[in-house]
């Protein structure tokens, strides 16, 4: 059985990759997934929300306006605002990013929600989450991993958030694993062995990436009832100071 996604506490977001463990090598791979689709984008504002998309480069980016959200003040953050709240309009935004974003939330429903509210029709969202099959969830089997990033955080499954996001009518273009390794960076050859058996089986890989563009349908009238309306007898009733005619002239 699921467990709710609603944490009773809340846990701190990491404030930067170099919090993460092999923190600089994923960024890269990250940053590496994220480009050719970033370089996809179009619109007038874009908006990174968290501290570690706050800290992504991307050098082809067709969006000029851009920005980035977090709940704590950061170097590369230019609002702050709690990621359950935001302070946009409804149809406000052209797309969104988010790295790790739901792991550490304590309601990440909402999150998904706020920003398919912020988001125009049509609008994307890009989304990297940490994988909980990934090879390195082997290293939380030391008590010393427990409270260390990113394995402090709560991960959910690609399933899990793909059915979050078809609930809010987001239709997905793009998913796949990537980043093979342990995330662990003072051994080489267990991160050689790793990325070799994830390149075989990517369901174990470190990390996840889903595009989804948000779908809105207009309600309008079918093509087929319109011609049942058309085809419909015409019925014609009798004026009622015709029918108060009739009756005096019987009399």
């Amino acid at each position: 059985m699921l467990k709710p996604a609603l944490r009773q506490k809340p846990v701190k977001p990491p404030q930067s990759w170099r919090d993460l463990a092999h923190g600089r090598w994923l960024q890269h791979q990250v940053e590496e997934a994220i480009a050719p689709h970033a370089e996809r984008l179009y619109g007038y504002h874009f908006a990174r929300l968290g501290a570690l998309s706050a800290e992504l480069t991307l050098p082809k980016f067709p969006i000029a306006h851009q920005f980035a959200v977090a709940e704590r003040p950061h170097h590369a953050v230019q609002v702050c605002a709690l990621p359950t709240a935001w302070p946009f309009a409804e149809a406000s935004l052209d797309a969104v990013l988010m790295v790790g974003q739901l792991e550490f939330a304590q309601d990440p429903h909402q999150i998904l929600r706020e920003v398919s509210h912020s988001l125009i029709a049509e609008g994307k969202l890009i989304y990297v989450g940490f994988n909980p099959y990934a090879l390195n969830q082997l290293q939380m089997l030391w008590p010393g991993y427990l409270n260390q990033y990113p394995w402090c955080g709560r991960y959910f499954t690609k399933a899990r958030v793909l059915d979050w996001l078809a609930l809010l009518n987001f239709e997905v273009s793009v998913q796949h694993y990537f980043a093979p390794g342990l995330l662990q960076g003072r051994w080489n050859w267990p991160q050689r062995v790793a990325a070799q058996l994830n390149r075989a089986l990517p369901q174990f890989n470190s990390c996840y990436l889903l595009v989804a563009r948000k779908r809105e349908f207009p309600l309008t009238l079918l093509p087929e009832k319109n011609k049942h309306r058309k085809l419909a007898p015409k019925l014609q009733t009798v004026p009622l100071a015709n029918q108060t005619q009739s009756k005096e002239s019987s009399c």
